[in-house]
């Protein structure tokens, strides 16, 4: 933390709270109170003097002897230091008791009020002298009982100063500011105007340790605070959040401060990086592929600079179908942070499982689309959480010679296919690979237009030819911990997670076969066959509960519901059913999911109307 604003204590009436702003007995010249006046009798009359706008009725009302009673040295000094510390009254507070003639004895005190406050000016050591905007001036007279146009109250605003500036459970505190109110407050006797001096926590130096690879700039470039700056923690944690994500560090932070002078801080962010690259050769398993090989080489921090770069080939044990895939990703190409990516591929997508079509005539009823082309993709963030991206794709597709019944031949579709898209997105989530928190929100559009013949021309709902197309998508996910939000930046402690998701998705009806959204298998509706409903109209909601197992988080135990249903397809399929409108499949099952260097193993049970299935896959459901 800084270090507490020091100096002068100040006299007035208003010194705040805290140990740098309240004169300390050693050095408080403040005369002694005199002793209450002795006096014997009872109290025939209390008079209060010097009072201009506080109500004598309102200081009568804190002592405790009347009219009456029977006076007392010892509770007339107890009825005077009430008065004074009602907090509307500078100095101490005069007392005199007199005999009556009668007898009797008369009490009275004197005091002398504060002044009026006419106005209320906070004042901050930034550049234009003037609180953070988070913080603006305005705001924080909002939430002080202390008005203008009112007595100053010092207890009042003495609590005005701990409800908005305690380094606990101030209000500037929660919005993620480090503030002291500097003790030169003041009150100008000649003006009435209440200054308020704020000391703000600066950002003097941000400075990176345990990065051996990474340049630093790679880290420092992913921050919003920069030296010079205010310091706000909030912005600070979404900071070591971004450079979490970078996917180059097993851990990131916390943040060390430093206080280097009245008002400054240094800030060191220690990191520990992972093993960037990657040489794999192996055999694996999928729902979709089942048996596959593999080979791959990967580079996620080329450089140093956070490049991604890689290589995959990949040999599918369904049929004879192979893929290549070469990407590359920049993450950093101007100061506005936009990040490019490009994919070249030439890739086997099974559409259907192995066995969709085992009851037709033929060897071959495997159906496989062969795509080959590229995409092109740039994404800027719009702010901390807000991003926009812009796409475009290129591919030629083409399909096996799959055995089909002559009725559903329609679907061997192919030809290329163009498409630029658009994307925005909201994402506050504390971890994108495992959250525990936040959200992500997204909206896609995309405009393409195909131009495609079905094989051997074999007649179908689709006219061979060109045919422009629309797709709209809506992505929204919420992750919410039972357990509250990960403690500061330990982005990976175990948490007991529900994790909910709506996807919803439409394009026009006459598209090409292999442009429809596709429901069922490991990534959607998981008690289903692997792609076995289409259509030109999508909507997906999946609810997991998500249990850690150990302290490491690296083992979750899943228990999961799917619900969800794709219609509206000019592509009615003799041997698959399909709907016109809507009608929802629901499923219900368990998982478990495994963390490994290649991403999160994942094994789902899942039980439908259509008794149960088991998918695997690779990486999180969602």
């Amino acid at each position: 933390m800084p270090p507490a604003p020091s100096g002068t204590p100040s006299t007035s009436p208003i010194a705040p709270f805290g140990s740098a702003a309240t004169p300390s007995p050693s050095t408080d010249t403040t005369p002694a109170a005199p002793v209450a006046p002795m006096a014997v009798g009872k109290i025939a009359k209390i008079t209060v003097t010097g009072n201009k706008n506080i109500s004598p009725d309102a200081i009568l009302a804190v002592i405790s002897q009347k009219v009456g009673d029977q006076y007392g040295q010892a509770a007339a000094e107890n009825d005077r230091e009430a008065i004074k510390d009602m907090g509307y009254f500078n100095g101490e507070v005069g007392l005199t008791a007199t005999q009556d003639p009668a007898g009797g004895v008369d009490v009275g005190y004197s005091v002398t009020e504060n002044p009026i406050v006419k106005k209320i000016v906070f004042t901050a050591n930034t550049p234009d002298g003037q609180p953070s905007k988070e913080i603006s001036a305005d705001i924080l007279k909002a939430k002080m009982d202390t008005k203008e146009g009112q007595v100053l109250n010092v207890n009042v605003f003495k609590r005005d100063l701990e409800k908005l500036f305690d380094r606990q459970t101030g209000y500037t505190r929660e919005k993620g500011f480090i503030v002291d109110p500097s003790p030169d407050l003041n009150l100008d006797p000649e003006t009435d105007i209440l200054t308020v001096p704020l000391i703000e926590a600066h950002i003097d130096h941000i400075k990176i340790k345990g990065n051996n690879k990474t340049k630093t700039v790679v880290i420092t470039r992913e921050m919003r605070s920069k030296p010079g700056d205010v310091l706000n923690e909030l912005t600070l944690q979404k900071d070591l959040t971004a450079i979490y994500n970078l996917g180059l560090f097993e851990q990131v932070g916390p943040y060390e401060p430093s206080p280097t002078d009245i008002g400054k801080v240094d800030i060191e962010i220690p990191v520990t990086e992972k093993r960037s690259g990657q040489v794999s050769v192996g055999v694996g398993y999928s729902s979709r592929s089942k048996l596959v090989g593999r080979a791959e080489l990967a580079e996620n921090n080329f450089r140093g600079l956070g490049e991604r770069v890689s290589i995959m080939w990949e040999v599918d044990g369904v049929d004879t179908g192979n893929s290549v895939d070469l990407t590359f990703f920049e993450p950093y190409i101007d100061k506005r942070h936009t990040s490019v990516a490009l994919d070249l591929f030439d890739r086997a997508v099974y559409r259907f499982s192995s066995d969709t079509f085992s009851g037709t005539s033929g060897s071959n009823n495997t159906y496989i689309e062969q795509h080959k082309g590229a995409t092109v993709s740039a994404n800027r963030p719009i702010s901390q959480s807000l991003s926009a991206g812009l796409s475009l794709r290129t591919e030629t597709i083409s399909v096996n010679n799959v055995q089909l019944p002559p009725q559903d031949l329609f679907i061997r579709q192919q030809g290329p296919v163009s498409a630029v898209g658009m994307q925005f997105s909201q994402n506050t989530r504390d971890n994108n690979f495992s959250p525990a928190g936040g959200a992500l929100r997204s909206f896609s559009f995309e405009f393409g237009t195909s131009n495609t013949t079905t094989v051997a021309n074999t007649p179908g709902p689709l006219v061979p030819g060109r045919h422009d197309f629309t797709k709209f998508g809506l992505d929204l996910r919420q992750y919410i911990s039972l357990q509250g939000p990960r403690k500061g930046a330990d982005f990976r402690e175990p948490k007991k997670v529900f994790a909910i998701r709506l996807l919803l998705g439409m394009t026009n009806k006459e598209v090409p076969f292999f442009e429809q959204y596709f429901l069922g298998g490991p990534e959607s509706l998981r008690s289903l066959q692997i792609d076995q409903y289409w259509g030109n109209k999508l909507a997906l909601m999946q609810a997991e509960f998500r249990i850690p197992v150990g302290k490491d988080n690296n083992l979750q135990a899943v228990l999961f519901s799917d619900v969800g249903d794709a219609w509206g397809s000019i592509y009615q399929d003799n041997q698959l059913k399909q709907h016109t409108n809507f009608k929802p499949s629901t499923d219900v099952g368990l998982g478990v999911r495994l963390v490994t260097p290649v991403g999160p193993i994942r094994l789902d049970y899942a039980i439908g109307s259509g008794g149960g299935r088991t998918q695997f896959d690779i990486g999180q459901s969602f």
